[in-house]
């Protein structure tokens, strides 16, 4: 049915400076004014005495709300009605409709449109908004899924609620919005008629995407700080009969981890964690505990793939959920969608992921209501993901939906065969439109499908089209969909500081002055706790040095945390030790024994540095191809070392790293304030060639640590004697260049840290120079010091601070000497390597002499201010590592972290808002006596004097009469206030004389307040709370990191993304299937072979897949199949101390038989001769809520793709395995050595037998690789092969010494047989 325009927008024939709006709906009587930047709502009495004045500007569907702006200094504003629109279909309480056509009508004069808001207008248009318009007497929301219609809290639709900003000026000035303007959401919706016998069902599916963490493709990934994840949609499967309702939920979203995609998207995408692994465990849990909260129990179906970065990001998903409190209750299910379901063919998913799925949805049950309809909840949700959250997961989830669709026909009463089919061919439609449509959304294409040949032109076809918009339109894109969802008003500095004073939910309901109030008394709901920061620098010349074993961590750990606790009394500067590392044998005797009785102590040591910051430049050699395209090997490196030195006695995780070439920038920090780290960045400014290269430049990175935002610098500046303007310059180009989200630039922060190469010289000769180095006159060296020089001028580094420089010029050495330069260019030294630091100080912050405290007694007044200060330096200093040109320095310098009081803030916030004044500015006056005439007609000679006593109290932008009353409309609600204000006191009402008249004057909105106050708290409330811990082991003091083997970046190949060929696929099991302990995380996936399908078959080509050892639970499978096994305990490779384990269910019945299933391509049967098949599905556990197992670290072995690792914990496994090789090959089993007697003769090598070939022959090239009895030894692995490899597997044993004795013992059989070792 057509929805007829509703709406009419009215505006004022006479131009008198100011534009005044009216808005009116067909059947009601009053109407909105939309004058002078306010909203009224006007009485039907009201409109009837103005409405002449006003003529007809444009009829519409519906008003979306008004959207305001900054253009330039001035403030602008729009108001956005829907102009055209189509029906995509009715259910029983309301009609869904689609935008279509919107358009923008400025509130003020001269108002012209700029080009964000033709952007802003073409997404709107762009034909995925919807919204509702309900039946009379129904109150369904389009936000919000069925069964939570009709609930008191509205905040469950802010999820999918697109234009709540739109909503906010209007909600300010206490306007019903629900009577005025739309709700919308940005999804899909599809309604289909389905005939039920004689009754008519409506079959509806509803896709909702969030607005939390809402952008384009390449520019939103992953999840933020509050726990929301990009592509984040929920999907409802629903069908409404009669008065009855049964609907499923599923949900997708990308996996909730702080990655990104980078740099120019073509073919390739490269993807990078950029975030340590530890460090996301905050927002992951409160990720988990937020789906907890809105859908209930979660089951996570990862489709995510095993190459490249989908492996890794496979890998930390499955870490972080099993270091997680979530691992016990959320069961993981991990399917390689590429592998056994290219093509989509969904016989694949019927055959492996059915079994595994229906006992969770059986378990989450669908939602029924209705008269005649027994009631039934859903309980849970399926959770899926892949990389974008599009192609892949849409056939996952229409598959299940599919499964489902019987119960929810079951729980209507429809239970006939022919009523059922209709409906399976009506959804069946509907999700295909749903994956199109989602797919156009994010990526600008179709989905792809790759099935035949023309079907892989038009994908070709939308890849293209894909890479296009990605690199060129959605940027665009993005900003529009910030401008929509955030807008641009609250990007002033006092704003900045609002959001870390005050919860980002909360902005929505204050206003800018409430901001600006909030900031000035922060003082009183906040507490400073001192934090010691360490900054370090280092020029690594290359950055070679753990390669060529220049430099271990003992040295690194020297620098970092012996060095400062030789220079003396800790907490002051002070002699340091003269050397560390290589120069220790230089050290006298006696101070020898000092500083090694400060390394004692450096173990005991009560107070470490809360924050490691360590930058390092020429990390890599500066070539041509580095500059273009640097190398992130030795960053990887680096970073592991620098973690293992610094968590000597304290352990510290990797917040995140920055790289631009060979300016390198580390952050660490103690795992207990992880949980209250936020709002992490990083930026990059090239200074190399005018801008274009980055060999010189900088990298920052920016976060806020509670409520005190920090930003650290590294930088590397030009080089030369003299080329002092050149540095200043590049020192401009950083400062003004650095930006970071919301309009923050390098000094939007509380502190800053900058520490680099600065390159800044000493303006001597070397001859000079070397004088005063000699006789260590640091000062007199210092007068000519040209960083110094420039400071003191003005010129650079403003303000900022930098501890006395005691030591000697750490520029230019010969490498692994201490002596400086003695090449033939013979550069003059210099302190190149400098740390500074700065902190903002806020016009109201005093220092200590300013309040002088310092001749007063602290203790005697608790009441005291706090003080201001730059902070404390601890120590400046550097080290004597030899291994580079440079030498190391490092600071530690005492700040203060502001931490808020949650209970004295929400004090001082009620006191600040009730200072405000109502938010819509608007108070009524009332004559107390008022006679019968004046009961109609306000006094025209009281209200000319009493507009003429309001107007001393604010601007007076509106003021109506209404009858007997008048109301007036200050520009802000603190004039209004200030009307009731007696005395200081604040009143409900003022009572005064005007013209011998007593007037009465009262807010229009009587529990203002109150209002303000529950919507912060109902915003405060939908966001997860802070644990301390983030409920993760990953951020215990005694996790052993060491074990957390993980890479932070790989490339994606655009066939990665959607489709592969079809071939053979290889399956991959639930993480809780095996249960609990055990449980493997690596083998994730394996080759599907139908029954029918050929064993010539088997032998076709695959792509290589490089995964985690598998466990000895696959080998049980394997053994099992051919009849031979013995129960044996599994192995883990990732262990943390006293986790508790949840009892095992009950196991499940095996899933139908006659799957057949392989190993690999080359992994037919484990017998040379034979390509026996064996179902791996019969013996697995289908266990629901099992324990996540810990995921298999990296052994570092690079192995071929047909070896097999199998990892044994104790002798008997060992020998079971070796003798099952030993049948395979037709060897006797009853020729194996007792273990017993084995272990007593230990790893010594047998004597040969006469007449038997040599035990360890060379392996015939090229296939592989020959394996030489030092490395056999070192690392105690047997690789058994035979001589045609092309077939046939190869299986590794690992971790005993005595394997290597029981393999000798076992090879002369091999070697007569043909095969090699």
């Amino acid at each position: 049915m057509a929805l007829s325009k509703g709406l009419r927008l009215l505006g004022r024939l006479e131009a008198s400076g100011e534009s005044s709006i009216l808005l009116e709906a067909r059947g009601r009587g009053d109407c909105l004014l939309f004058e002078a930047g306010t909203v009224a709502t006007l009485a039907p009495e009201e409109k009837e005495v103005i409405k002449g004045q006003y003529g007809k500007l444009t009829d519409a569907y519906g008003c979306l709300g008004e959207l305001r702006l900054k253009s330039g200094g001035t403030s602008l504003s729009f108001l956005v009605l829907v102009t055209g629109c189509t029906s995509v279909g009715r259910i029983p309480e309301a009609e869904i409709y689609k935008i279509t056509a919107t358009d923008f009508y400025p509130l003020q004069e001269e108002a012209k449109e700029e080009d964000r808001l033709t952007a802003l207008r073409k997404s709107l248009n762009s034909g995925v908004f919807y919204f509702s318009w309900p039946n009379d007497g129904s109150c369904f929301d389009l936000t919000v899924r069925a069964q939570k219609q009709g609930d008191d809290s509205s905040e469950w639709g802010n999820s999918f609620f697109w234009n709540q900003l739109l909503h906010v000026p209007l909600r300010q000035h206490q306007v019903r919005c629900c009577d005025w303007l739309l709700k919308v959401i940005c999804g899909v919706v599809a309604v289909r008629t389905v005939y039920a016998s004689h009754k008519q069902a409506k079959a509806c599916l509803i896709s909702r995407i969030s607005c939390e963490r809402a952008g384009a493709r390449f520019h939103t990934r992953g999840v933020n700080d509050d726990g929301h994840v990009s592509n984040f949609v929920e999907t409802e499967q629903a069908i409404y009969m009669d008065d009855g309702v049964s609907s499923f939920v599923q949900i997708r979203g990308s996996v909730p981890l702080f990655w990104e995609q980078p740099g120019l998207q073509v073919g390739s995408h490269h993807l990078r964690l950029n975030r340590g692994l530890e460090a996301n465990a905050p927002a992951f849990d409160r990720h988990m505990v937020l789906l907890k909260e809105q859908y209930g129990k979660q089951v996570v179906v990862n489709l995510l793939g095993s190459r490249g970065g989908e492996e890794v990001l496979n890998r930390a998903f499955k870490k972080l959920l099993w270091a997680s409190c979530h691992a016990g209750d959320t069961p993981m299910i991990n399917f390689d969608f590429h592998q056994f379901a290219k093509g989509g063919k969904l016989e694949k998913l019927e055959n492996l992921l059915r079994p595994q799925l229906k006992l969770h949805w059986d378990d989450f049950d669908v939602f029924a209501r209705g008269e005649n309809v027994s009631p039934r909840f859903q309980k849970g949700t399926l959770r899926m993901n892949c990389l974008d959250c599009l192609d892949r997961t849409n056939t996952v989830q229409s598959f299940i939906a599919l499964e489902v669709l019987h119960l929810q026909l079951e729980s209507l009463g429809l239970n006939s065969k022919p009523i059922a089919d209709r409906f399976v061919e009506s959804f069946k439609a509907m999700w295909s439109l749903n994956g199109h449509s989602l797919s156009k959304m994010f990526t600008g294409s179709r989905a792809l499908e790759g099935k035949a040949k023309v079907g892989k032109l038009k994908d070709g076809a939308r890849s293209v089209s894909r890479t296009i918009q990605s690199n060129f339109f959605d940027g665009v894109k993005q900003e529009t969909i910030k401008l929509l969802l955030v807008g641009d008003v609250y990007t002033e500095e006092s704003a900045d500081k609002g959001r870390m004073l005050l919860d980002n939910q909360a902005l929505l309901a204050v206003t800018p002055r409430i901001l600006r109030a909030m900031s000035e008394r922060q003082a009183e709901f906040t507490n400073f706790k001192p934090v010691r920061v360490t900054v370090g620098t280092w020029n690594v010349n290359g950055g070679k040095q753990f390669r060529s074993n220049l430099l271990g961590t003992a040295e690194l750990a020297g620098w970092l945390l012996d060095a400062p606790m030789f220079s003396g009394v800790s907490g002051s500067q002070g002699q340091q030790c003269p050397g560390t590392g290589p120069q220790s044998d230089m050290i006298p005797a006696r101070l020898a024994q000092r500083c090694e009785k400060y390394r004692g102590t450096q173990t005991n040591d009560s107070s470490p540095a809360d924050i490691f910051a360590v930058g390092f430049e020429e990390m890599v050699e500066l070539s041509a191809g580095n500059i273009v395209n640097a190398s992130t090997t030795n960053r990887k490196m680096w970073g592991e070392q620098l973690q293992k030195a610094i968590s000597r006695s304290h352990r510290y995780i990797l917040l995140t790293s920055a790289q631009l070439v060979g300016v390198c920038l580390y952050i660490f920090v103690r795992p207990y304030h992880v949980p209250f780290i936020r709002d992490v960045a990083i930026d990059t400014v090239k200074t190399g060639m005018g801008g274009k290269a980055g060999n010189k430049g900088a990298v920052a990175i920016r976060f806020r640590f509670h409520s005190s935002s920090f930003c650290f610098v590294c930088s590397h500046l030009t080089a030369g004697q003299s080329q002092v303007k050149e540095r200043n310059e590049d020192y401009r180009e950083i400062t003004q260049r650095l930006s970071f989200p919301t309009g923050r630039n390098i000094f939007s922060h509380d502190y800053v840290f900058w520490c680099g190469d600065f390159n800044y010289r000493i303006d001597l000769t070397y001859e000079e120079v070397f004088y005063f180095v000699k006789r260590q006159d640091w000062k007199k060296l210092l007068e000519f010091d040209q960083l110094q020089l420039q400071k003191s001028s003005g010129k650079i580094f403003k303000d900022f601070h930098e501890g006395t420089i005691d030591f000697g010029p750490t520029y230019k050495y010969d490498v692994g000497s201490a002596a400086y330069d003695t090449s033939d260019k013979c550069r003059t030294p210099a302190w190149t390597d400098r740390v500074l630091w700065w902190r903002k100080r806020h016009p109201f912050d005093r220092t200590a002499g300013e309040l002088n405290l310092l001749d007063n007694d602290l203790d005697a007044d608790t009441k005291v201010r706090h003080a201001w200060s730059p902070g404390a330096l601890k120590y400046y200093g550097r080290a004597e590592l030899q291994a580079s040109d440079h030498r190391p320095v490092l600071a530690i310098v005492e700040v203060e972290v502001q931490e808020v009081d949650v209970g004295a803030r929400d004090r001082v916030f009620q006191e600040v808002s009730s200072f405000q004044g109502p938010r819509d500015a608007t108070v009524v006056v009332n004559l107390q006596s008022p006679t019968s005439e004046e009961k109609n007609e306000f006094p025209e000679d009281v209200r000319t004097e009493l507009m003429q006593t309001l107007g001393s109290y604010g601007t007076i932008l509106l003021v109506r009469i209404n009858q007997g009353q008048m109301l007036v409309t200050f520009a802000d609600s603190h004039s209004a206030l200030s009307v009731l204000d007696v005395d200081g006191m604040k009143v409900a009402s003022l009572s005064s004389q005007v013209k011998g008249r007593a007037v009465k004057i009262r807010p229009k909105t009587k529990d203002w307040l109150k209002g303000l106050q529950e919507e912060i708290i109902g915003k405060r409330d939908s966001v997860a709370s802070v644990s301390p811990t983030a409920n993760s082991c990953l951020l215990e003091e005694n996790f052993d990191f060491t074990s957390l083997d993980y890479e932070s970046e790989g490339d994606i190949l655009e066939d990665d993304e959607d489709y592969l060929v079809d071939e053979l696929s290889q399956p991959v099991f639930s993480d809780s299937e095996a249960g609990g302990d055990e449980l493997a995380d690596a083998p994730s996936s394996m080759a599907v072979a139908p029954p029918s399908r050929s064993p010539a078959l088997t032998k076709k080509k695959q792509h290589p897949t490089y995964r985690d050892d598998a466990d000895l639970l696959n080998l049980k499978q394997e053994l099992e199949a051919v009849g031979d096994f013995r129960h044996r305990s599994p192995s883990r490779s990732l262990s943390v101390p006293n986790r508790p384990r949840p009892p095992h269910p009950p196991q499940r019945p095996p899933p139908p038989t006659g799957l057949m299933v392989k190993k690999s391509a080359s992994d037919v049967s484990i017998s040379s001769g034979t390509h026996g098949q064996y179902s791996i599905l019969q013996t697995a556990k289908l266990l629901p809520g099992a324990p996540q197992q810990a995921p298999k670290a990296r052994t570092g072995i690079s192995k071929p793709y047909n070896v097999k690792q199998i990892k044994t914990t104790n002798a008997q496994e060992a020998e079971a395995a070796i003798r099952c090789l030993l049948e395979a090959r037709g060897g006797a089993p009853g020729e194996a050595l007792n273990a017993t007697a084995l272990r007593d003769q230990g790893p010594s090598k047998p004597e040969p037998t006469a007449g038997v070939a040599p035990l360890l022959p060379r392996r015939p090239a090229p296939r592989v690789p020959a394996i030489k009895k030092p490395a056999l030894r070192r690392t105690g692995k047997i690789v058994f092969c035979s001589r045609s490899q092309a077939s046939q597997p190869c299986l590794l044993l690992q971790r005993h010494e005595f394997v290597r004795t029981v393999a000798a013992q076992r090879l002369a059989p091999l070697e007569t047989s043909g095969s090699s070792v």
